[in-house]
């Protein structure tokens, strides 16, 4: 399987069991507990494969921000958590900044690339 694709199924199972931890009302609801171990326990393994052939800062900051840009949209969507021009600016920043991250360690590898191939 694709690397990427290892990571966006451990951006998932984040994303998910995140929100599970909200439906678990502080654990006191003890199958949505659950079910937020679960997908943790899935989603680190999805990023420990993931980052065999991906950089950590890469996988990481991408493992990151789109968690945290996925759940703060659940939030907003389905919890109406407040929403402001200033959530939405730091939401595309984190957008941007992944994008910055991810050109620039794409950068450092084919550079890498070319001054051992030639």
């Amino acid at each position: 399987m694709s690397p990427y694709a290892l990571l966006g199924l451990s951006v998932l199972f984040e994303v998910f069991g995140t929100t599970c931890m909200k439906l678990s009302e502080g654990f006191t609801q003890p199958v949505f507990g659950i079910v937020t171990a679960a997908c943790y326990i899935l989603s680190f393994v999805m990023l420990t494969f993931a980052l065999k052939d991906l950089s950590l800062g890469m996988a990481y900051g991408i493992w990151g921000g789109v968690g945290t840009f996925l759940t703060t949209l659940i939030g907003i969507i389905f919890w109406n958590d407040p929403f402001s021009i200033v959530v939405g600016i730091g939401m595309i920043a984190v957008v941007a900044g992944i994008a910055l991250l991810s050109r620039g360690t794409q950068d450092a590898e084919e550079a890498e690339r070319a001054l051992t191939q030639g």
